[in-house]
C-alpha cells in the first residue's frame, strides 16, 4: 500500500502543470488585471534585474517581439494571481495551449513559467492573436489597460495597451526584435498609430485589426461574433476620421497645443533614437556576412515598416502643427517650442513636397531637439533626419552601408542594386 502511494505521488509530481490555478476570471479579476497593467507593465519589465522591492526579477532576460509582449502581459498576470491561461493552438484547429501543460514537470515552477513563455513565443504570433481576442466597442470601459491594438496581416504588428490617457490617447507598450543582440527593453509611445497602416488592406471586422480584448476561455473555439462583448462599432467610422473620433470618445479632458506638441515630438524622437539600434544590428550582421542577404536575413534586418512609422509620426506632427498655426497662429505655444518646430518644418504653410524640396541641410543648433549620435563620429537632430527621410535618402535596405542607411549618401549603391530585395518603402508626400 505504501509503495502504491509513493508511486502515485511520484506520478503526480511528474505531471505538474505550469502552475495550478485557484482563481477564475471574473469582472473583478479583469479590473484587477487592468490595474496591474497600468501600474506594473513598464517598458523595462524584462530588462530590469531587480524589482522595486529589491527581489530578483524572475522575467529578466526574456527577449520579446510584438506578439510575445502581448501574450506575456496576460500570461504573467495569470500566473502571479493563480488564474487560468489558454489560447487557441494555431497548429491544430480545435486544440488549446494552456497552463495545464506538463512537459516541463521536472523544472521549478518559475522555470516552468519561463519555458511556457518561450513555448508561446515560438507558437503564437500576430496571426494567432485574432483567435484569442475579439473587437470591442468604443468606450473607456472596453478600450482599456490590458487590451490589445493590432494591425492587419500585411503589417503584422501589435501593441499592448498600458492605459488610455485622460486626453483620449493610447499609451502603448510594444516591441520589435531585430536580431539576437537586441536588448531586453521594450518600447512605448503615447500616440495613435496611423490607421491607414493599422488597417492596410482590410478595414473590416474580419481583418483581425483594431482595438481588441481577450476572449473568455470558454469562447476560444466559438465564432468571434458570438463572443460576449463583440462589436463592429470601430469599423463603422470613416477611416479618415477614425483617430479623431476615437480620441474624442475616449477623452475625459482636452489637451492644449503646447502639451500636444511636446507629446508628438517625443513620439517622433523615440522612433528616431530606436532606429540606431536596429540599423546597427543590420550593419553588424552585414560585416559578418558581406554578401547579398537571403530572404530570411533581409526580412529580419530591413526596416520599411519601422521607417514608415517614423514618417507617419512626423507627418502627424506636421499636420497638427499646421492646424495650430491656421487656428490661432501658435498663440498657446512657447517661444522655444515654436523655434524647434520651425526648424523641423521651415515651410509649414506650403505642401509637404514643396517643403522637402526647399529645406536646407540642418546643423545642430540651440533650437535642435532629439540630437542622436547615429555613428561614432556623426550626429544629427530630428530636423535633419526629417529632411533626409522626406527626400527619400534614408534607406531601409539592409544590404546598404551606414552612409546609405542614414542618408549621408543617396542610394541605392551598386552593391544594393546587385542584390535581390523584397519589399521596401519610400515616403509619400502627397
Amino acid at each position: 500500500m505504501i509503495l502504491m502511494i509513493a508511486i502515485l505521488l511520484i506520478s503526480s509530481l511528474g505531471q505538474a502543470a505550469v502552475w495550478t490555478e485557484i482563481n477564475q476570471w471574473s469582472e473583478e479579476w479583469e479590473n484587477r488585471y487592468a490595474a496591474w497593467v497600468k501600474s506594473e507593465w513598464q517598458k523595462n519589465f524584462f530588462s530590469r534585474t531587480r524589482l522595486p522591492n529589491g527581489q530578483t526579477n524572475p522575467y529578466y532576460g526574456l527577449r520579446v517581439d510584438c506578439a510575445d509582449a502581448v501574450y506575456s502581459m496576460r500570461i504573467i498576470f495569470a500566473y502571479e494571481h493563480r488564474l487560468p491561461f489558454a489560447m487557441k493552438d494555431p497548429t491544430y484547429s480545435s486544440s488549446r495551449i494552456s497552463n495545464k501543460m506538463s512537459r516541463w514537470d521536472r523544472q521549478r515552477e518559475i522555470d516552468r513559467v519561463r519555458s511556457f513563455l518561450w513555448y508561446i513565443y515560438e507558437t503564437g504570433s500576430t496571426r494567432s492573436l485574432p483567435s484569442d481576442t475579439y473587437p470591442v466597442s468604443i468606450s473607456r470601459r472596453t478600450i482599456r489597460s490590458g487590451g490589445v491594438l493590432t494591425t492587419t496581416p500585411i503589417n503584422h504588428h501589435s501593441w499592448t495597451i498600458k492605459e488610455i490617457l485622460p486626453i483620449g490617447v493610447p499609451y502603448l507598450v510594444y516591441n520589435s526584435v531585430v536580431g539576437s543582440n537586441s536588448g531586453y527593453e521594450m518600447q512605448e509611445r503615447k500616440s495613435w498609430p496611423n490607421p491607414n497602416w493599422v488597417f492596410e488592406g482590410d478595414y473590416s471586422p474580419s481583418s483581425g485589426a483594431g482595438f481588441r480584448y481577450w476572449r473568455p476561455i470558454s469562447s476560444l473555439n466559438r465564432p468571434v461574433w458570438e463572443v460576449p462583448g463583440y462589436s463592429t462599432e470601430q469599423f463603422q467610422i470613416p477611416l479618415s476620421k477614425w483617430t479623431k473620433t476615437l480620441q474624442s470618445r475616449l477623452a475625459t479632458r482636452q489637451e492644449d497645443d503646447e502639451q500636444m506638441m511636446i507629446r508628438l515630438i517625443e513620439n517622433a524622437c523615440v522612433g528616431f533614437k530606436d532606429r540606431v539600434s536596429y540599423v546597427n544590428e543590420a550593419l553588424a550582421y552585414k560585416r559578418q556576412y558581406p554578401y547579398c542577404m537571403s530572404y530570411e536575413a533581409y526580412d529580419t534586418y530591413s526596416s520599411p515598416s519601422r521607417d514608415e512609422r517614423i514618417f507617419d509620426d512626423l507627418m502627424y506632427l506636421r499636420r497638427s502643427y499646421k492646424e495650430i498655426i491656421q487656428r490661432n497662429n501658435g498663440q498657446q505655444l512657447s517661444a522655444d517650442r515654436k523655434a524647434q518646430l520651425q526648424k523641423i518644418f521651415p515651410y509649414i504653410n506650403q505642401s509637404t513636397a514643396s517643403e522637402a524640396r526647399q529645406m536646407q541641410p540642418q546643423n545642430i543648433t540651440e533650437d535642435s531637439i532629439c540630437v542622436v549620435r547615429y555613428q561614432s563620429s556623426r550626429s544629427m537632430d530630428l530636423a535633419e533626419f526629417k529632411r533626409r527621410l522626406f527626400l527619400g535618402w534614408i534607406s531601409n535596405n539592409p544590404n546598404e552601408k551606414a552612409e546609405y542607411r542614414w542618408g549621408v549618401l543617396k542610394g541605392p549603391s551598386e552593391h544594393a542594386r546587385s542584390c535581390p530585395s523584397w519589399g521596401g518603402w519610400i515616403p509619400d508626400l502627397n
